[in-house]
């Protein structure tokens, strides 16, 4: 009797579905591919059991982006994302009004923190384990 091989299968971290490895490529590329007003089809976030679950209350979710003086809203589930790990982004974020991702630092919030201000309070503020976690992804648990 032969033994069946099972393939692993990832989570994807665009929509939480099991992918094969041979097929992530391509969901990969569709996730990241650009609709009609420049944004990506989908934007990584945390599994929704994975993601902040207090209330939104005082909370930003509208920034100005300066250069070009257009409003954008942050969907919730990249708010809660970020709030779970605030490593989980980079430093650019869509602009509504220039049709493409922009530095944090130039966009503001309602409240006039800079988006790139907020963002490193965030992680300045982050527990020591969760800052392990995110250098060892992001560096490979190698000092740089």
């Amino acid at each position: 009797m032969s033994a069946v091989s099972v393939s692993p299968r990832l989570s994807c971290p665009f929509c939480h579905r099991t992918v094969a490895p041979r097929a992530l490529r391509l969901h990969r590329w569709w996730h990241t591919s650009r609709r009609r007003d420049g944004q990506q089809q989908e934007h990584v976030t945390l599994s929704p059991a994975a993601r902040y679950e207090g209330s939104l209350v005082g909370v930003p979710c509208v920034y100005v982006h300066r250069a070009c003086g257009a409003y954008t809203t942050m969907p919730v589930e990249i708010i809660r994302s970020y709030l779970a790990n605030p490593f989980l982004y980079g430093d650019e974020t869509f602009c509504a009004g220039c049709s493409d991702y922009v530095p944090h630092r130039d966009c503001f919030w309602e409240t006039g923190q800079s988006l790139q201000a907020y963002f490193d309070a965030l992680r300045a503020a982050a527990s020591p384990a969760l800052r392990a976690r995110a250098h060892e992804h992001y560096h490979g648990g190698v000092d740089q």
